[in-house]
């Protein structure tokens, strides 16, 4: 998680996680809910795929 979270703040994301342990991602005007930490290969790939749609490049250069 700490990579995606270090890419997502080169690239101009703000991320927070809620007090009941959601994580949110914002840029532009966009918010995506990303629920819990994924804990599953397939969790992950749809997180990362969610983010890309929004414009992340992951893994980046950084």
């Amino acid at each position: 998680m700490d990579a995606l979270l270090e890419a997502l703040d080169r690239q101009g994301f703000k991320s927070w996680q809620s007090q009941q342990g959601s994580w949110f991602f914002s840029r532009e005007g966009t918010t995506i809910m990303g629920g819990p930490e994924p804990e599953t290969a397939g969790r992950w790939i749809d997180l990362i795929s969610t983010l890309r749609g929004a414009g992340l490049v992951f893994p980046d250069e950084g």
